[in-house]
């Protein structure tokens, strides 16, 4: 029987060490005040907001031609692949009690944009979309990524009820190592 696809059927995790260790430090005494207790590192707290990614399709622009009879010609380009793919992803994440998520995000991004970070880049990520079963159909590696935003916080007087809220950071990338493991 052939099943439909499910939009969850994704393993995406920041590595251990995204945040880094002053941002980090600054929300453990936060977070170990959490009842439960269960998400005492930033780095947890963060993994388990995700909600969902999203990777941008693939497209080409055309060269057009104008023939002499008015009519159109379109040809593949000669630029490189890597070049006309939008080298982007978008992770969302669930709003927690208190935005602490958010802030997290908020100064691990502008950790990333200090002129005294000296690392150009953030580590390796990898995506893997799963079967029904949970074996893994796809892997993907995204390769010298930098942060790049964080969207807006909307706060609102009128809204005082706990709600289903989110945030989205977007990611750029320089190299995608992307291997289909069906065999």
């Amino acid at each position: 029987m052939v099943l439909n696809s499910r939009n969850n059927a994704y393993d995406f995790r920041f590595p251990r060490n995204f945040i880094p260790d002053e941002v980090a430090e600054k929300y453990r005494a936060y977070l170990n005040k959490v009842p439960g207790g269960l998400l005492a590192e930033p780095i947890d707290f963060v993994n388990y907001s995700i909600q969902g990614l999203n990777i941008p399709g693939i497209s080409f622009d055309p060269i057009t031609q104008a023939d002499n009879d008015g009519t159109t010609r379109y040809h593949r380009g000669a630029v490189p692949i890597q070049n006309t793919i939008t080298r982007e992803f978008t992770v969302t994440f669930q709003l927690l009690d208190g935005f602490i998520n958010y802030w997290v995000m908020m100064d691990t991004l502008l950790y990333y944009y200090a002129r005294q970070t000296k690392e150009p880049y953030i580590e390796p990520m990898t995506l893997r979309i799963l079967d029904a079963e949970g074996a893994s159909v796809a892997y993907m590696e995204f390769n010298k990524i930098i942060m790049n935003s964080i969207n807006e916080l909307n706060l609102n007087m009128a809204e005082n009820v706990a709600d289903f809220s989110t945030f989205e950071c977007t990611f750029f990338y320089n190299k995608l190592d992307l291997r289909l493991e069906i065999d």
